[in-house]
């Protein structure tokens, strides 16, 4: 699964083996977050967890 592919200036990480491209203006903001899935009503979706700020 892919959102979209990695900007040239987007720091790029593997998290648990998965492939995470950063954009390098919300980094900071980024720092901490735990990427969840969940499921709800039958339908599974990702949350964002840990965020003190919406960015």
């Amino acid at each position: 699964m892919a959102l979209d592919e990695p900007h040239t200036d987007d720091e790029v990480k593997e998290i648990n083996g998965i492939s995470v491209a950063i954009d390098p203006n919300i980094k900071d903001q980024t720092e901490g977050v735990i990427l969840n899935v969940q499921e709800s009503d039958g339908e599974k979706g990702l949350v964002l967890q840990g965020l003190d700020d919406c960015c």
